[in-house]
């Protein structure tokens, strides 16, 4: 999964073999390693669930990004790209999330677009 931050916004990418996790277990976590000990880490993790919106909770060192079910399923069930939403994180601010299917590089690497959906701009 490719995480990207930029402002007070959060995109999740998710490559095929990542987007057939989710949709067998309903989750899927990246994370990175920032030091010597296990708890040197930051986890970002997208996670199914019975909420009627999408929601984000961030807890010891993991985001979650809460994905309602029937929406769960219409993205891994069809061309769907991605979703995403407008969410009140007090004081007046707000937090832009997006979530996507991964596509690939038209100018990457092989090792850049393993895994990565089919770019449909892609000339053939």
């Amino acid at each position: 999964m490719k995480i990207r931050l930029q402002g007070n916004s959060i995109r999740y990418r998710l490559r095929e073999p990542e987007l057939e996790h989710f949709k067998e277990y309903g989750i899927v976590t990246e994370t990175i390693q920032l030091g010597e000990a296990p708890g040197d880490q930051l986890r970002f993790t997208l996670a199914r669930s019975s909420n009627s919106d999408i929601t984000i909770q961030h807890v010891e060192r993991t985001t979650t990004i809460h994905v309602p079910q029937p929406l769960s399923d219409r993205w891994t069930d069809s061309d769907l790209v991605g979703f995403d939403a407008i969410i009140p994180i007090g004081n007046g601010d707000k937090l832009k999330v997006l979530v996507e299917k991964d596509f690939k590089c038209l100018d990457g690497t092989d090792e850049d677009n393993v895994g990565a959906y089919p770019n449909p701009a892609k000339q053939c």
